[in-house]
């Protein structure tokens, strides 16, 4: 008797727990983008580093690859990544002083001067038992860049907060444009190619904080994240090699690394994404004018 109570027991109690538990078993509905993810989930993603590089489309449409948090139809996601960019070139024009061109582009503001440091006087005073010295003439200070970490700096990036100039330093081909495109399917490329030999010098477009390095991640090689002001973030993929780490402070102009092939590649060249927000614009709004096609 006192066995079959003992299971009458243990079988009150699973039936209580299962409401409970019930929970854990049922499917859930899985994120539609990016702008349904909770903040713990965003900072899971980010801790991760998960990164979408390019997402790919099947002949119906459906996103069949590297869109785990995009919109799943095609044409879901050209009318969103075109939002995405039109608000941005809004917000530069009415927040950050970028004048709008009848072509549709932007055009910053000129950068602003460097910061000024002004270093103590540390000259000892004149002693009274001998006789004065001719005032010697005082050699004006060099600029300083604030938070300037870094070993080498190209002066031709002017000093700015949000991303603009090629990270190359000067304006060279796009082998791969941001935006949709054909290669081996239909895919959606979330950054912009530059034709670059490997060892090629790139730089930092403005000031900001490195917020992630990547070494040899399958889609991005050896790359990095910074993170500049008012919501903008750039992404370099593709590295030979890595110049700062995460937390350094960098001005723009600093060399950051040098172009390679590493990761998912087919010849040596930079990928550069603008991110803003969380979502990758088009870079295009952020180079100087002049930049053409390869082919």
């Amino acid at each position: 008797m006192a066995v079959m109570w003992k299971k009458i027991c243990l079988i009150a109690i699973c039936v209580a727990c299962v409401p409970a538990y019930a929970g854990f078993l049922q499917p859930t509905s899985f994120p539609k983008t990016i702008d349904d993810l909770s903040f713990i989930d965003r900072l899971a993603l980010k801790r991760a580093a998960y990164e979408q590089f390019e997402s790919e489309y099947d002949e119906n449409g459906n996103c069949i690859s590297g869109c785990a948090y995009a919109l799943p139809k095609w044409e879901d996601e050209l009318a969103a990544m075109e939002r995405y960019n039109h608000l941005s070139r809004q917000e530069l024009v009415t927040q950050h002083g970028y004048t709008e061109n009848p072509d549709g582009t932007v055009t910053p503001p000129a950068p602003t001067a460097p910061l000024q440091v002004q270093f103590p006087d540390v000259t000892p005073p004149a002693q009274p038992t001998q006789p004065a010295q001719p005032t010697q003439p005082v050699q004006p200070t060099p600029p300083v860049v604030a938070d300037a970490n870094c070993a080498d700096r190209n002066p031709s990036f002017g000093n700015r907060d949000i991303p603009y100039g090629n990270p190359l330093g000067h304006i060279v081909c796009i082998s791969s444009p941001y935006g949709p495109r054909d290669l081996f399917g239909r895919k959606f490329h979330y950054g912009m190619d530059f034709a670059a030999p490997t060892g090629t010098p790139v730089y930092a477009p403005a000031n900001g904080v490195v917020d992630i390095v990547f070494v040899q991640n399958k889609s991005c090689g050896n790359g990095l994240v910074i993170e500049h002001s008012a919501g903008y973030s750039t992404q370099y993929c593709h590295f030979s090699s890595v110049s700062v780490k995460k937390g350094d402070k960098v001005s723009a102009g600093c060399l950051i690394g040098k172009s390679g092939n590493t990761g998912q590649s087919t010849g040596p060249h930079l990928h550069y994404a603008v991110i803003k927000d969380g979502h990758k614009i088009d870079p295009a709004d952020f180079i100087e004018p002049g930049h053409k096609r390869c082919h």
